[in-house]
């Protein structure tokens, strides 16, 4: 047997404003029309006794894509009951589940569960008073790291190297020389090695560029083992 309540439906459109009913004046007396509490448990309709609520109604509209949730209430909301009234009934004829759909409801109950859980623990971390803790744990008392941003060219020979070092005493641009003569990969970058910390290059290039004054060349070839 089924029991529907449409006209708690334009109800529950009214209610979900949060606007009361406006006052009537007759005769210079004030009333106000009476309300009918309306919340999650309301009850839109029942099927064979299984109730179908509010709260049903607000689930699975939350649930749909964008482009449903973008029609008139009153049409979504009465397509949305109707769809849960065929949905009991052939629930209630479907009888006795099979163990494979046993399973997948428990499964899917326990994603839902999980993932609302992950809801609540991600918008408690990511309070601005959580991520500052985070950072103040992780670098407060952190000794800060030195950085350098340096260029290089690479050539097989120390008579190439200070060559080029003569070359860029006279003038020369670096990054042209760099694009020109380097036989390494940063060559057609102009030399660029980007930003590196300490241990980052091997360690006679880390210890001439540590040496330098920001903007200086080195005054003599360094050697490593991928040449000068």
């Amino acid at each position: 047997m089924l029991k529907t309540k449409t006209a708690l439906i334009a109800l529950l459109l009214a209610a979900s404003a949060l606007t009361p009913v406006n006052a009537q004046q007759t005769a210079g007396a004030t009333t106000e029309a009476p309300m009918m509490e309306v919340t999650a448990d309301t009850v839109l309709a029942t099927v064979n006794g299984d109730a179908i609520t509010i709260g049903h109604l607000i689930a699975t509209r939350s649930a749909l894509p964008e482009q449903y949730q973008a029609l008139p209430d009153e049409v979504l909301f009465e397509g949305i009951l109707e769809q849960l009234i065929q949905q009991t009934l052939l629930s209630q004829a479907s009888g006795e589940l099979s163990r494979r759909t046993q399973l997948e409801l428990e499964n899917e109950r326990r994603a839902l569960i999980a993932g609302e859980k992950i809801d609540e623990i991600t918008a408690e971390a990511l309070t601005q008073e959580a991520l500052q803790a985070a950072y103040d744990a992780q670098y407060a008392n952190a000794e800060p790291v030195p950085e350098y941003n340096a260029s290089h060219i690479l050539v097989e020979t120390e008579e190439e190297a200070k060559a080029i070092i003569g070359e860029l005493e006279n003038g020369a641009d670096f990054a042209e020389l760099a694009k020109e003569k380097s036989t390494g990969p940063s060559g057609p970058n102009g030399g660029a090695l980007g930003w590196f910390s300490e241990g980052m290059m091997v360690a006679p290039f880390e210890a001439a560029v540590i040496g330098l004054e920001p903007g200086q060349v080195s005054p003599a070839p360094v050697q490593t083992q991928f040449g000068w």
